[in-house]
């Protein structure tokens, strides 16, 4: 069996490890291990029950669920059948839902449960191709809405593929053996943060490269075990969790949810961990606020400790020569006490064996970073989108440099275009968008994709990104400022959780802030303010000066056309549910700077105000 598919990796794996854990997951109140054995008896078992329902070779299903293994298992089943999977974000709406599943042709539909069937059912209009939908939890409604649509449960579908493969004994087996590197795997469809989603066609070969290209650079251990919190929905975490796993061969815990990882890690004790900057800094500020409520004693520590090891970093940053002997002669003795009374007990609360953990999404502040390289769990951060199936470049293990997104992965290429936007070519990129040929046009020059990203590649080949293309602001006297450069100088601030930077044709910059709940209590407790309602102390005046006290000192580090003259306090912040924010938390320009246009033009005079036709109000 030739493994150039994940499919036929996967199988292969359940042949030679098949008493080997798998995945863990949650089962009554405890993790529970699934070994490779029972992993595949499951996905033959879902593979045939489809097979039974008539799905062919090329048929689109989706599956509409947060993660969990059955999420693993349908899109193992699914792909296994030659079939391809189409996922779907389980916050998305009833009209992006129905979309996606109409748009994609899609003739079935795994749902995690009558919460989400229900989206479904609320569509004005089932899609003619959709012909069953399979039910991964809870029981179907009692009076079905009288349509073609077959709902089944999970549970039955099982008995289904029971019943299909002795009379059929090799149809399966055929069907993986069919399955083709040149063969479309995946049609994944793009957040959305620049208007309609546009459905990327991942082929088998670019998961596989992918994978292959990972594990070289990586250097993954036999025993390593990863922790998935983050959304099968989106390409990160499928092909950096899910197929990386397989391909590797590592265990893959589950956690319960993302409110939950905090404890799911002290359960599991992973060694490797993806996750999205708005996730790492939401854990530094939570130790930060936990800091500043310590006795005095402890807080000196603590602090001494960070600071200590932030001077050895400087010293490994700026010494060319002898460096690890400087560190060792100077800091030996300091470190090694930082290390035994704060560090060891801050990774503790990791579970104690994280060797290190991967960022990707968005950019990642550099504080953040810092922090977590200090207390020695390193964070690698990546780069790459959803049509270049997640990673074009990485920072690893043995090179990670702050503030960058590692070198490309082995394979791809990446130049810049005189404007700065980075270019790619290699094993990774996409085919084109699924029924969309003036976008796949659109996308490609001379062979090459064009991300949309502006970007820079240092003197040691380590690319830098600066913002997206469409995003960066060009003031009214043709300074060109990168929104995302200023948002990310505020990311790991306790107090403020997004920004919005504004200002595109303006005399000057703007923006949006949006408060923590866990900063803002941290804050009243810190200054004896007393409050009856999170709403009342986003206005209190303690809190409004706090937030100008920030802004004066991000200023301090920027250009004068970059800094923000003014900003506007939200009462609430930036949603995934108000379709403010992606499901990886990015947040949506423009759905936000037209839901709050009236707010933002308040900010400037009305004769600085410019209308698209570039007029004056």
């Amino acid at each position: 069996m030739t493994q150039e598919t994940l499919v036929n990796v996967f199988w292969e794996r359940v042949k030679t490890n098949p008493e080997r854990p798998a995945i863990l997951h949650k089962v009554a109140g405890s993790y529970r291990p699934v070994i490779w054995r029972e992993q595949g008896r499951v996905v033959e078992l879902v593979a045939a029950g489809l097979l039974s329902f008539g799905v062919k070779a090329g048929d689109k299903l989706s599956i509409l669920s947060h993660s969990r293994p059955q999420w693993s298992w349908a899109d193992l089943a699914i792909l296994s059948c030659g079939a391809v999977t189409v996922p779907i974000y389980p916050t998305l709406g009833v009209p992006e839902v129905e979309y996606l599943v109409r748009h994609s042709d899609s003739v079935g539909i795994f749902v995690e449960s009558d919460r989400q069937l229900l989206k479904l059912l609320s569509c004005d209009s089932l899609p003619e191709n959709l012909r069953f939908a399979v039910l991964m939890e809870g029981e179907p409604p009692v009076s079905p809405p009288s349509s073609p649509l077959r709902i089944i449960k999970w549970e039955d579908l099982l008995k289904d593929g029971e019943v299909y493969l002795p009379s059929h004994p090799h149809e399966l087996e055929k069907r993986i053996e069919a399955v083709k590197p040149e063969d479309l795997a995946s049609i994944v469809y793009t957040s959305g943060t620049t208007g309609v989603p546009k459905g990327a066609m991942i082929l088998h070969r670019n998961i596989y490269a992918v994978c292959q290209a990972m594990s070289l650079l990586v250097g993954f251990h036999p025993d390593d075990l990863a922790l998935s919190f983050l959304p099968l929905s989106h390409v990160f975490e499928r092909i950096g969790g899910q197929f990386l796993a397989i391909y590797e061969g590592l265990v893959a815990a589950y956690a319960e949810s993302i409110d939950a990882v905090a404890q799911n890690m002290m359960e599991v004790r992973p060694t490797i961990m993806n996750g999205v900057p708005r996730f790492f800094e939401k854990v530094y500020n939570r130790v930060q606020a936990e800091v500043r409520n310590m006795p005095q004693a402890q807080q000196y520590l603590i602090r001494w400790a960070l600071a200590l090891g932030k001077r050895a970093a400087r010293h490994r940053e700026n010494s060319r020569n002898g460096v690890h002997d400087i560190v060792r002669k100077i800091y030996r003795a300091e470190l090694r006490v930082a290390e035994r009374l704060v560090y060891s007990r801050i990774r503790r609360r990791f579970g104690g064996r994280v060797r290190f953990m991967v960022s990707g999404a968005a950019p990642l502040s550099s504080e953040v970073q810092l922090f977590f390289e200090l207390i020695g769990i390193p964070i690698l951060e990546g780069y790459g989108l959803t049509e270049t199936t997640a990673p074009i470049s990485c920072n690893t293990p043995g090179g990670n440099k702050r503030s960058t997104v590692g070198r490309p992965l082995p394979g791809v290429e990446v130049k810049l275009a005189e404007d700065g936007e980075i270019m790619v070519r290699g094993p990774n990129v996409f085919a084109g968008y699924y029924k969309n040929e003036e976008a796949t046009r659109d996308a490609f020059r001379d062979g090459w994709f064009l991300t949309g990203d502006i970007g820079e590649v240092d003197e040691e080949g380590f690319l830098k990104i600066k913002d997206r293309k469409k995003d960066i602001i060009i003031t009214a006297n043709g300074k060109h400022v990168a929104p995302q450069y200023l948002e990310n100088l505020f990311a790991g601030d306790g107090l403020i959780s997004h920004i919005l930077v504004y200002g595109d044709r303006r005399k000057y910059i703007t923006a949006l802030v949006t408060l923590s709940p866990d900063g803002l209590e941290s804050f009243a407790r810190s200054n004896s303010i007393s409050y009856s309602s999170l709403d009342e102390l986003v206005h209190h005046p303690l809190v409004l000066r706090e937030v100008e006290g920030i802004v004066s000192r991000k200023n301090q580090r920027l250009a004068t056309y970059e800094q923000i003259r003014k900003f506007l306090v939200l009462d609430h912040e930036f949603s995934v549910e108000r379709n403010e924010l992606t499901p990886t938390l990015k947040v949506k320009r423009k759905v936000i700077t037209e839901r709050y246009r009236k707010l933002l033009d308040s900010l400037y005079e009305a004769e600085d105000i410019e209308v698209e036709d570039g007029s004056k109000n």
